[in-house]
Formats: C-alpha cells, sequence, structure tokens
C-alpha cells in the first residue's frame, strides 16, 4: 500500500512559483536516484529531469508522506 502524499503551504507555494508538478515530487519520492536524511532527521530525494535534478525536502510518519519543500538543482551533492 502506498502512502499518502500531502503538502504543506510552503510546499505548495513552492510548487507554483517554480512550476513543478505534484507528479514529479510523487515520482522523485516514490523513485528517487539518491535519498539521504538531513541533519535535522528529515529526508531528501533527488531525481534528474534533463540537466537537473528535482530535490523534495519530506518527512516520513507512519501513515503518510509530508513534502516540506521543493526546488530544482543543477547540482547533485551529498549531505
Amino acid at each position: 500500500m502506498e502512502m499518502a502524499i500531502k503538502y504543506t503551504e510552503h510546499a505548495e507555494f513552492r510548487m507554483r512559483h517554480r512550476a513543478i508538478s505534484r507528479i514529479d515530487v510523487e515520482d522523485t519520492v516514490q523513485n528517487p536516484d539518491f535519498s539521504s536524511t538531513t541533519h535535522l532527521g528529515g529526508l531528501v530525494a533527488l531525481k534528474k529531469y534533463g540537466g537537473k535534478f528535482l530535490k523534495v525536502v519530506y518527512e516520513k510518519s507512519n501513515d503518510k508522506i509530508m513534502v516540506v519543500t521543493v526546488y530544482w538543482t543543477r547540482r547533485w551533492r551529498r549531505w
């Protein structure tokens, strides 16, 4: 069973502002090219689209995923 994906107001604003679709965000979270944890315990997923990466920062609980923010980046760095 797939977990429900929810979005903070901040994430929805950034998606509109940066022309990032829910489909791309959900695909990045579910099928990342790279994933890691942040120093604060959150999760990060990266997926390459053309010449850039979509970076999704999110939190995971027992029954849902909460997307915190999303943005495009040209650099793939480990953190």
